[in-house]
């Protein structure tokens, strides 16, 4: 999408607040209106924000089903009982099952792992595969990142004598699993405070109750017991892979773990830095987003997320190369994949004129990958900014993902059309689908009813926030690095986006594929930026513009310069005569 079609909106400025608080926090005016924005006025909530200390966080017997899930695993352990971790194959699956395959090893327990493959199995709780584990003997099952909506599948183990435990973080059904304990913070009744947790942040919830819980019955009373600071680097990988909102306490996961893998990453980890090009001591949480998490993805997109998990909980060096490699080659493969599917998609678009009048996109391809469907939907709802849903056929049935706009609660969307559909599950922002493709069509129709009639045209319009107006000569590597003191950035906690007006472009070029570099200059000030997948701008770009801005640090040969992330462009209103 064209920089010129986001509506500009610059937060409303208050230097007196900004700076009363920036004075309290002994930092600078301009992260004072940051945290303004962030609706963070009062001292001591700021103070908290920005200390993310682990003693704030939340008791887990607030959750629901924590007590009955703790009781069950501690009597697994007391009567020798093999214990399942059943994941999702993203990276907030892979990550939360590794995290729990861990703890449970750390606690000398006979534990196995399985993720289902995402073409032939497809997503959540399947009844061969519990059949095949309870032939080996496994009597207890834990999901993680899954199993909310897999009833059928809970009451089948159940009658092969295994029990569920269900932990997930997705939206529950109106029929709940007959599972041993469910922990969900979006179920009814339950009194966690934050909702928002991903399957990983879940997990760790659950070894922090079932260690509490271990440590009051003596558990540990002749045996180590293990640190949770260890798992931290696992949560905060899954959650901000996951998207979920970067505050309260995902905040404080994420930073901590962050800081973990830093400081000490797990070989895995560090072995896939060194793959990645990534220094050691400079992992951010973008670096984990664009880095990390997609090698971590491929291999659940394409083949076996198990490559994921064994990465991860492996202590053997050459192991951890093989792995790390492994998911490097499986990323190439589908970023190719990706590309084709994504140009297949965008001729669809054009060839089908769904630009003429729609609200929604609905594409589909026999010939897609089920694996890929997924990012093709979330760029072309970010171009388009429209819910999209992209099918592919998968053993003679539609499966497909689907997309959402903040304006536009996919799921709630969804089952308006659960007549038409097979099976669907999600959230606001992110879905899956599977349909008869008898019905692809009658579905379309429907769902572009749904979404016409439920948002309104302002809500197609995607809103670019501007944090606050500043000068280039403002943005110095001192001022620029206090920024961090707001990190974690992502979802929920977005980067500071300035506004930088009447500025003199110069030596613009189109660098990589798709992005574009310039240099820009103020009052004597000159610095560099650059623009990703905005090369189409380049023809557009005025002597002098206005720009939506993060600034950012970067370090060459010990030396250190401020870069500018340019996000939105448009000519200057009052250029400079």
């Amino acid at each position: 999408m064209s920089a010129d079609r986001k509506k500009w909106v610059l937060r409303s400025q208050d230097p007196e607040k900004s700076g009363i608080l920036a004075r309290f926090l002994r930092t600078t005016p301009l992260v004072g209106q940051i945290l303004l924005n962030r609706g963070i006025s009062d001292h001591e909530e700021a103070s908290r924000f920005l200390g993310c200390r682990l003693d704030d966080l939340t008791d887990p017997f607030l959750f629901k089903g924590m007590a009955q899930a703790v009781e069950r695993i501690r009597t697994a352990l007391e009567q020798g009982e093999k214990i399942l971790v059943y994941g999702d194959y993203d990276v907030d699956g892979v990550t939360a099952t590794s995290l729990i395959l861990l703890f449970l090893r750390d606690l000398g327990v006979s534990a196995w792992f399985y993720i289902p493959k995402r073409v032939e199995e497809g997503y959540g709780v399947n009844k061969d595969s519990l059949r095949k584990f309870r032939e080996m003997g496994i009597s207890l099952v834990i999901t993680v990142d899954c199993g909310i909506s897999s009833v059928e599948e809970v009451a089948f183990a159940r009658t092969i004598g295994m029990d569920v435990i269900v932990t997930d973080h997705h939206e529950p059904p109106s029929v709940l699993p007959a599972a041993a304990a469910i922990v969900n913070p979006l179920q009814e009744g339950c009194n966690f405070p934050f909702k928002f947790l991903s399957g990983v942040g879940l997990a760790f919830y659950l070894v922090a109750g079932l260690r509490k819980g271990l440590r009051e019955n003596g558990f540990f009373a002749n045996r180590q017991e293990p640190s949770l600071l260890d798992f931290l680097d696992l949560v905060a990988v899954g959650t901000i892979a996951d998207i979920v909102p970067l505050s309260g306490i995902n905040r404080i996961l994420v930073k901590a773990g962050l800081g973990q893998i830093n400081r000490n990453p797990r070989l895995g980890l560090k072995t896939l830095l060194k793959v990645c090009g990534v220094d050691e001591g400079k992992v951010e949480s973008s670096t984990v987003a664009f880095r990390i998490a997609p090698k971590i993805n491929a291999a659940g997109r394409l083949s076996d997320a198990g490559a994921g998990v064994r990465l991860l909980t492996t202590d053997s060096i050459t192991d951890a190369e093989t792995l790390a490699g492994y998911l490097d080659v499986e990323n190439v493969e589908r970023q190719r994949i990706e590309e084709r599917i994504h140009l297949e998609a965008e001729d669809q678009i054009r060839s089908c004129g769904y630009l003429e009048g729609r609200k929604s996109l609905v594409l589909s391809s026999p010939q897609w990958h089920p694996g890929v469907v997924g990012i093709v939907a979330s760029r072309l709802t970010e171009r388009y900014f429209r819910p999209t849903v992209l099918l592919c056929l998968e053993n003679g049935v539609y499966k497909g993902s689907a997309r959402g706009i903040p304006g536009f609660h996919l799921y709630q969307g969804l089952s308006l059309c659960r007549d038409l559909l097979l099976e669907f599950g999600g959230h606001k922002y992110a879905a899956g689908v599977r349909m008869d493709p008898a019905n692809v069509d009658e579905f379309r129709e429907r769902f572009e009813k749904v979404v016409t009639e439920t948002v309104s045209e302002d809500d197609f319009v995607p809103v670019l926030t501007l944090d606050a107006p500043v000068g280039l000569e403002e943005l110095q590597v001192e001022s620029v690095a206090r920024f961090q003191e707001l990190s974690p950035f992502g979802a929920g906690n977005p980067d500071p986006v300035l506004l930088i007006e009447n500025v003199e472009i110069s030596q613009a070029r189109v660098v990589g594929r798709r992005h574009l570099s310039f240099q820009v200059r103020q009052n004597g000030s000159t610095i560099s930026a650059i623009a990703f997948r905005m090369a189409d701008e380049l023809e557009n770009l005025a002597p002098r513009m206005d720009l939506a801005a993060v600034p950012e640090i970067q370090s060459w040969h010990g030396t250190s310069s401020v870069r500018l992330r340019v996000r939105g462009m448009r000519a200057a209103a009052n250029p400079a005569v």
